[in-house]
């Protein structure tokens, strides 16, 4: 059997009953009849053993999954392609990019990068609707909780505190894992029309209406006249909230926007604490007036640049995009993909989304991909994030064993996927502290040896001073340790400007 000449189960020299039979049973593409269990295919397919093993060595056989050379193998790795993050710093730490055949795993204590003044009001629910200035609010759980030291500050973690955010065109309510404070030189004084008065960092992020749609601006480069987006209702809203249902989420559809003209900008001394609530589902919230205040991902970048041409460092393809936790933004996309000069229309349909609703529709939708990625042309799948429907639906010891199973299980069908079509598999992953570090670190990935084990990179993003993230190779068998710095701007992932 020649390689390379083979390119449907019809040119496997089976007969038409059996292919008939394979495809039926969904077995469709060479790749899904190469990652086939031998004996779940002799049995679902309805065929003898033998002959089911003689179909899965032959599709093996000619997609090249046969014994080789050291020296073929790194002939075969010099050539795997990778797709640029945007920033050569963090492309060089993972040795040229994001690379196809295996998982890259992004995890960490997600920032907001949204810092205001600390008698900036926020609205969060507890046992009860508060709203209070967001340094009062940091006092109150300081107190109960204490604060750690992290980054260039100081962090507070939470425990049944939520706030108000929009997914999927709605209202909805999600966790805050934490308040961060630390220290800045300097703040924007944003005046609106309305009597708002924004007091934020330089590269805090503010939804505008500019040109006919809503764009992401930094509030270093607004400027007076600028049109800033609100919902409109919010309080009117929060009043109606029934407690005990805060953890389904989900509160009204969302209402029509408010619009704030800027009477004034400036740059002013400060010298003081900002505060950023940490909400690692969305990254951002809804002001008790209604203003939403946003931050970005690694991997709506990633989606973007997959479709650049190899020589701009993408792979000419499409990305699909398994959202978990409703982290899918539109709004980042369209600015990244102006970013790198791709129309932002295009950029959107070459992201093929799905919202996974828990554990089993996540684990079904990776089942159900293979005939797609050929047929659309994927070579990126995001997994957005990998743990959160099993660490939700599996909570304590008594049902770990049950969890990490389905977990491996899931990782496995990632790992075979990225391996057989040559695509790159990123996902992300939430972190959680652990109470017996002194020293160091105190959080860690959430997964256990399961998710250690599985992907190929491991790398964790910590924040840094500004919009910068620090990144650092925990674990890749191919490449050093070591950090780099990027930026988060307002057009996407970026090198620090010094």
């Amino acid at each position: 059997m020649s390689e390379g000449k083979i390119k449907k189960i019809e040119d496997l020299g089976i007969s038409s009953t059996i292919v008939n039979k394979l495809r039926e049973a969904g077995y469709k593409t060479l790749e899904a009849l190469a990652a086939a269990n031998v004996n779940e295919l002799a049995t679902v397919v309805g065929i003898p053993l033998p002959t089911a093993q003689r179909i899965v060595n032959q599709a093996r056989e000619a997609l090249g999954l046969k014994f080789k050379t050291a020296l073929e193998l790194k002939k075969e790795r010099l050539g795997v392609k990778k797709i640029t993050t945007g920033s050569r710093n963090l492309d060089n730490l993972l040795g040229g990019g994001v690379e196809v055949k295996t998982i890259t795993e992004f995890f960490g204590e997600y920032g907001t990068g949204k810092c205001f003044s600390g008698d900036t009001k926020v609205l969060y629910i507890d046992n009860g609707v508060n709203e209070e200035p967001i340094e009062y609010m940091y006092e109150k759980y300081r107190r109960l909780f204490n604060e750690v030291e992290y980054d260039h500050g100081y962090l507070v973690r939470l425990e049944g505190v939520y706030v108000l955010t929009v997914i999927n065109n709605e209202l909805s309510i999600v966790r805050a894992d934490g308040i961060y404070r630390e220290v800045v030189r300097d703040i924007y004084e944003v005046k609106l029309d309305s009597g708002l008065e924004l007091l934020v960092t330089p590269n805090h992020p503010v939804l505008t209406y500019r040109g006919g749609s809503l764009r992401w601006c930094l509030a270093r480069e607004l400027d007076r006249g600028v049109t800033v987006v609100g919902v409109e209702g919010v309080e009117d809203l929060i009043k109606h909230v029934d407690l005990g249902d805060a953890h389904q989420g989900r509160l009204n559809e969302l209402g029509s926007l408010s619009h704030h003209i800027i009477q004034s900008v400036r740059r002013v001394r400060y010298d003081d604490y900002v505060y950023d609530l940490v909400v690692p589902s969305t990254h951002y919230f809804i002001s008790p007036e209604g203003l939403i205040l946003h931050n970005t991902q690694l991997c709506h970048q990633l989606s973007v640049n997959v479709q650049l041409p190899l020589e701009k460092g993408g792979l000419g393809g499409r990305a699909l995009y398994v959202d978990s936790e409703g982290t899918f933004r539109w709004e980042r996309i369209e600015a990244m993909a102006r970013g790198v000069g791709i129309d932002p229309d295009k950029a959107m349909e070459n992201i093929i989304y799905i919202r996974a609703i828990n554990s089993d529709h996540q684990i079904a939708i990776i089942d159900e991909i293979m005939e797609l990625i050929p047929k659309e042309n994927i070579r990126l799948i995001v997994v957005d994030s990998v743990t959160g429907h099993f660490r939700a639906e599996y909570p304590g010891r008594e049902n770990l064993a049950v969890r990490q199973q389905k977990l491996n299980r899931h990782l496995h069908q990632l790992n075979r996927i990225a391996d057989m079509y040559d695509v790159a598999v990123v996902v992300t992953n939430q972190v959680m502290a652990r109470p017996d570090v002194f020293y160091g670190d105190p959080t860690q990935a959430v997964g256990g040896h399961v998710l250690a084990h599985a992907p190929g990179v491991r790398v964790q993003l910590r924040r840094s001073r500004g919009n910068r993230r620090i990144a650092r190779i925990v674990d890749a068998p191919h490449l050093p340790e070591g950090e780099a710095v990027f930026a988060i701007t307002e057009v996407g992932i970026r090198d620090v400007e010094e």
